[in-house]
């Protein structure tokens, strides 16, 4: 596997472009045409801008890597707070000031920070009540449903959430604007497919480029 280093981003404009110039070293070494490095360098450049509008309290880790001619942008989110900040950051998002997130990428924001906010909670329900899948903010998140144990973790991806809206004639006709938000997505267009991993203080996303 052909991989670059790891970048450690957050939401200071120094850093972010520290890490693009990272990226673009590594980019402008592979034997890749021009629209590859392109489409590569849009999708870093959305990555990073969605950390940067994240919350000071996670750690963010990036990097890109290639197999087998496949590219992957790879980010690794990490939190480690104590019940009284996470029930701070919890209050915070139901009053409503972090709810309007805006664009496709701003809803990947919200599954990460509220899927690592939520996670105990989830996986309380899902023990409970069974069933391998919850509606996670109408993304379709949800428990791998072969196997209920405390630990699973959360899973979300985009394909099967292009595949519920274009499936669902109910859904679509409720939800629109979601179909219209993929389709003018930069991420959406330029990814074969995004994935999204929970599971207690830690959240994986990789990102498969065209």
């Amino acid at each position: 596997m052909n991989r670059s280093g790891e970048l450690y981003v957050n939401n200071t404009e120094e850093n972010a472009a520290a890490a693009l110039t990272k990226i673009d070293e590594f980019i402008g070494h592979q034997k890749i045409d021009r629209k590859k490095m392109i489409h590569l360098r849009l999708l870093a450049e959305e990555t990073i801008g969605m950390v940067k509008a994240m919350t000071d309290d996670f750690m963010a880790l990036m990097w890109i890597e290639e197999e087998n001619g496949d590219y992957r942008i790879r980010l690794t989110v990490k939190t480690d707070m104590n019940k009284e900040k996470k029930s701070e950051l919890l209050s915070v998002a139901t009053s409503g000031k972090n709810a309007a997130a805006k664009g496709f990428m701003g809803k990947i924001s919200e599954i990460i920070e509220n899927g690592l906010l939520n996670y105990d909670n989830v996986m309380k329900l899902q023990e409970e009540y069974g069933g391998g899948y919850n509606d996670y903010m109408g993304m379709g998140m949800c428990v791998p449903g072969e196997v209920q144990m405390t630990g699973d973790p959360l899973v979300w991806s985009l394909s099967k959430y292009r595949s519920a809206l274009k499936g669902n004639s109910e859904l679509m006709n409720g939800n629109g604007s979601a179909w219209d938000e993929l389709e003018k997505s930069i991420v959406a267009s330029l990814a074969k497919d995004v994935t999204v991993g929970v599971k207690k203080d830690r959240v994986d996303m990789a990102i498969l480029a065209r």
